[in-house]
């Protein structure tokens, strides 16, 4: 994937990035309910698993925003990926551990999904932490799911990650309120590159998404 290095001089949000990296470093969490009504609909009509659909939804919306594909490179420089790719778990009921397997993304909810299988077929049942090694260049971000749980907020602690820069999401268990389905999710972000205002973005186009996907088909 390509990586566009930020003009560091003449970045706009350089005074935000400094305070909050270098003066007071700073992630923050934020959880909120995703209604999944229409989506689930959809995806039991086209037979389409719902693990891979919501990493789609959420692969497709952070690729959509530049503030959540900003990221430092192995030199430290820091830019923006041309394109991310969803990181994700995989439990193994045997011995209670978890794989991270990665697949590529791409603009078609029906062609990931298709993707998905193949990866999740191919280093699913691999019992190693990182199942699919990632490539050299390429950007990843992370998803993991607590399916057994429908919490109401989520915190991760990262103390010395203050250089990682791109989000971090966690699913929870979804559950029925008042005839929708609702799903739990939580977004950790640092905050030199990523302010309320992106988050709330992100959360509103993942909302949109969900309702339209059964006309939109994407």
């Amino acid at each position: 994937m390509g990586f566009q290095k930020i003009d560091y001089g003449t970045w706009p949000r350089r005074p935000y990035f400094e305070h909050y990296h270098r003066d007071v470093p700073c992630w923050y969490s934020m959880t909120a309910d995703v209604d999944i009504t229409a989506l689930l609909l959809r995806l039991r009509e086209s037979g389409l698993r719902f693990y891979p659909a919501i990493i789609y939804g959420i692969a497709r919306m952070v690729n959509a925003d530049p503030a959540l594909r900003t990221a430092m490179d192995e030199t430290g420089t820091i830019g923006i990926y041309d394109q991310v790719d969803p990181t994700y778990t995989v439990f193994h009921k045997d011995d209670e551990t978890f794989s991270v397997l990665w697949t590529a993304y791409q603009p078609d909810l029906a062609g990931f999904c298709r993707a998905w299988e193949a990866d999740r077929a191919r280093y699913g049942d691999i019992h190693a932490f990182e199942a699919r090694p990632p490539e050299a260049g390429r950007g990843l971000f992370n998803i993991s799911a607590v399916p057994w749980t429908s919490f109401r907020s989520l915190h991760l602690e990262l103390p010395e990650a203050n250089d990682y820069l791109l989000p971090i999401f966690t699913l929870g268990r979804y559950r029925e309120e008042n005839g929708r389905t609702l799903l739990p999710l939580a977004v950790q972000v640092h905050h030199g590159v990523t302010d309320g205002f992106h988050v709330g973005r992100f959360f509103s186009r993942l909302q949109a998404w969900a309702d339209g996907a059964a006309e939109a088909g994407t």
